[in-house]
């Protein structure tokens, strides 16, 4: 059979549109597209001819297509057959880490500040050491603070990087989307092809080739993609961080802080003589707090091969999933198919 292809030199001027609107059709970007499951007929094939010639990008052309070799009753046995071996090799390329990389200098960790800095509020130099003790580890140190700034890193990883694997509507923002396109067009091709063989008197309904399979977002094999930060708490990022020994530890930050001290006055004594007394701060802080924050995004990308695994492992899951219920759709859709067909052939 014969049908009409559009390439990308097409500008979107729509004059084929105009003057060829039941083989063409505009899409989502202005530009001409194909109407789909639509063979020429040998009665439109002069007209079309001098569209596609007066097309001024060049961009159409008609091709020979179809699944069949043979014609007739003979030709549409053998688009069935086909489709079954589409159906059966039909394959969902599954991920990598590679896909699915994690590269801490792609999220932005707000580096934790204090409002206690440069205050002169401690009588001696231990006193204003343990402020600071007590500050770093209130901000950076604690499980309260660490804890958000990686279940920062593992929403964003999810939106940004997952997302497309737990979208089960028909976007293309989905990574199930090409494919349902796939089957789509294999149907429509199959339509179109049926009903050239048989001609006006073998048609079959035009809803045959509607086609949209997508996984549930409450489906088991995607619930784990959706709460994937939840894995932020069992990520083992804190463990790696301590785990590096003294230059990680909450000493070593402290005591990386500058302690000073300035002579205040404090009042005045006997005879109403001023009274001064040395008292000390801390500052640095946002300076230690940073090289907190580089040396958790370093434990982040140590342990990143380890979160890729896990999102690569639910990712191939869902996959194979869906795989396998896109397989056993179009495998429902070839059974109608039959009995169409065979509907057909009793009226016959």
């Amino acid at each position: 059979m014969k049908q009409i292809i559009v390439n990308d030199h097409c500008s979107g001027c729509g004059l084929c549109i105009v003057n060829c609107s039941s083989y063409l059709q505009e899409n989502a970007e202005g530009n001409a597209e194909p109407v789909a499951g639509k063979a020429i007929q040998e009665k439109d094939l002069e007209s079309v001819m001098k569209v596609v010639a007066e097309c001024p990008e060049s961009a159409l052309q008609i091709v020979e297509t179809g699944m069949a070799s043979r014609k007739g009753e003979a030709g549409v046995a053998e688009v069935i057959s086909n489709l079954k071996d589409k159906c059966n090799r039909f394959y969902v390329k599954k991920i990598s880490n590679s896909d699915v990389s994690l590269n801490s200098k792609d999220y932005y960790i707000p580096i934790p500040c204090t409002g206690k800095e440069y205050s002169r509020d401690y009588s001696s130099e231990g006193s204003a050491k343990s402020a600071a003790r007590e500050e770093f580890r209130h901000l950076c140190y604690s499980e309260t603070a660490y804890r958000p700034m990686i279940k920062k890193v593992f929403v964003e990883y999810k939106v940004n990087v997952l997302k497309p694997y737990y979208t089960c509507v028909d976007t293309e923002e989905s990574a199930y989307f090409v494919y349902n396109q796939e089957i789509r067009k294999l149907l429509s091709n199959a339509y179109a092809e049926i009903c050239d063989l048989l001609g006006e008197n073998g048609r079959i309904p035009e809803s045959w080739t509607n086609f949209s399979v997508y996984l549930s977002e409450r489906d088991w094999a995607i619930e784990p993609l959706k709460d994937f930060d939840i894995r932020s708490t069992s990520s083992g990022i804190i463990a790696d961080l301590k785990d590096r020994g003294e230059y990680t530890s909450l000493s070593w930050y402290v005591d990386r802080f500058d302690y000073d001290y300035d002579e205040t006055y404090v009042g005045e004594g006997l005879f109403g003589k001023p009274k001064y007394k040395d008292m000390w701060y801390f500052s640095g802080f946002r300076e230690v707090a940073k090289e907190f924050i580089d040396d958790l995004k370093g434990s982040i990308d140590s342990m990143s091969g380890d979160i890729e695994e896990g999102a690569v492992s639910s990712v191939n899951y869902a996959l194979e999933s869906f795989e396998e219920k896109v397989k056993e759709e179009l495998s429902a859709k070839i059974s109608e198919l039959e009995g169409y067909v065979k509907g057909l052939k009793v009226l016959n």
